[in-house]
């Protein structure tokens, strides 16, 4: 029943007109997303995946997380300030925090539930952390 709704949920009106289309796979590495790679690099403006976590990391709950965690002035809002790496294989969407956003309590949880409501292409959002992976 829980299955249903949640079906019928993503297929209402309301869920599709903010939906964005999946983007083709890809990969940001660590120094792409720090500008190490190219200075003048950032997401492509055609990337679903990059408007959603630009959306998500200048968010009012991001900023909290920002804040109590220390992430500096530059850093503040950006793809890179919350995240090391992330890549796209079909739809399953793979983030590395960055060490001052490890262990942030239900960030993960918050930021699938946000990107499935954006891009509900996606199916599985994968946090990369130094002993695996956890799925959310």
């Amino acid at each position: 029943a829980a299955a249903e709704a949640a079906a019928a949920e993503a297929a209402s009106p309301a869920a599709t007109a903010n939906a964005l289309p999946l983007d083709s796979s890809f990969r940001w590495t660590a120094s792409m997303l720090s500008g190490e790679a190219n200075c003048a690099w950032s997401p492509p403006l055609s990337s679903s995946v990059g408007v959603v976590l630009t959306e998500f990391v200048q968010s009012d709950y991001a900023r909290a997380v920002f804040n109590t965690r220390r992430v500096g002035g530059s850093d503040y809002g950006q793809i890179h300030g919350m995240f090391d790496s992330v890549r796209l294989v079909g739809t399953r969407l793979e983030l590395k925090p960055r060490q001052a956003c490890e262990n942030v309590e239900g960030l993960f949880d918050r930021l699938a539930k946000y990107l499935r409501a954006r891009i509900p292409q996606i199916k599985d959002v994968v946090e990369i952390i130094r002993d695996g992976e956890n799925h959310h």
